[in-house]
């Protein structure tokens, strides 16, 4: 759908910066359509970034190519040395993105012959008009909302819960683990798609944004590496242990816990006391049983960093929970 609407918006701006620039009856109207078309991209952040470099280093390739034109005459060899220079200052300056259409207005004053400043405010104005059009197009094109992203966290975290729910179920049966394991992989896989959706959505966001929602994301993204590390320490489990079965009824416990609030806090002082248990219990008497009480105690310990990693969002976006009730 993002595509698409990309696609409407590219043909929207051509045809408008091309009627606009025909009205104003300047030469080679229909580049300053070609030109609004490169200025739109698949979010407004990139197309208000990109366009504004674009129109910095295209006037300044306009003016710099008069300079060398007025200087050592309307030469190929002339625009030749000026292409280096201009496209070697561009990259320098980091805007990269005004090279082509630079040489493309560049280009109609070499084929002029000779230094016209009706000719330059024609190709001034081309720019201006391409650049213009395609942001205000942007900025008032409908896109993505902040709902959405509220779509998204929901949809995010009921995926963690289904992480843990899954892990919780092979620590209590780990004879099926292979089919535990490839469902948790669906459901990354999942969850990898859908960042990269919220990314995308987070860059249409040009106001007010502290970019709470990409941190969220990126949040729970981490915690599913924790989760991974989990259940690769689950499936090198063989048979059931009483402890597994605590744990995986902690985990479980805690799945109901995964949402916007800091309910980790609470979660992390109960894993703390499981802790304490474990290490008050008394020894395994088996090479087999120690194998286990080892995996167990790494999945505490992932579950712990699983659970830090909440803790320390929340002091840097105080207000996020608030966010489901805006708009």
């Amino acid at each position: 759908m993002r595509l698409l609407h990309t696609a409407i918006k590219m043909s929207l701006v051509g045809v408008i910066a091309s009627l606009i620039a025909r009205l104003l009856s300047l030469d080679f109207w229909i580049t300053a359509g070609i030109l609004a078309i490169l200025s739109i991209h698949l979010t407004k952040r990139d197309s208000f970034v990109i366009s504004v470099r674009r129109l910095i280093d295209s006037i300044f390739g306009l003016l710099l190519a008069t300079l060398f034109f007025i200087s050592f005459g309307y030469d190929f060899v002339v625009f030749s040395i000026f292409v280096f220079i201009f496209a070697y200052v561009s990259w320098v300056l980091k805007m990269p993105e005004g090279i082509v259409p630079g040489l493309v207005l560049v280009s109609h004053l070499l084929n002029e012959g000779e230094f016209s400043l009706a000719l330059l405010g024609n190709e001034l104005l081309l720019i201006v008009i391409a650049v213009a059009v395609a942001l205000i197009f942007n900025l008032f094109y409908p896109t993505s909302t902040e709902k959405e992203l509220q779509s998204h966290v929901e949809s995010i975290d009921q995926l963690v819960r289904d992480h843990l729910y899954m892990l919780h179920l092979l620590l209590k049966d780990p004879l099926y683990n292979e089919e535990y394991y490839r469902h948790f992989e669906r459901l990354d896989r999942k969850l990898t798609d859908t960042i990269d959706i919220v990314e995308l959505v987070d860059k249409d966001l040009l106001f007010l944004n502290d970019h709470s929602y990409l941190a969220y994301f990126h949040m729970r993204k981490e915690q599913t590496n924790y989760i991974r590390h989990m259940y690769r320490h689950a499936l090198k489990i063989n048979k059931v242990h009483p402890f597994a079965l605590e744990i995986a009824g902690f985990i479980y416990e805690m799945s109901f816990d995964i949402g916007i609030y800091n309910k980790a806090v609470v979660q992390l002082k109960n894993l703390d006391k499981l802790q304490i248990k474990y290490k008050a219990s008394a020894l395994p008497e088996t090479r087999e049983e120690f194998e286990v009480r080892a995996m167990l105690y790494q999945i505490l310990n992932e579950i712990e960093s699983l659970l830090m990693v909440k803790v320390q969002f929340h002091p840097l976006y105080p207000d996020f929970n608030q966010k489901r009730y805006k708009s």
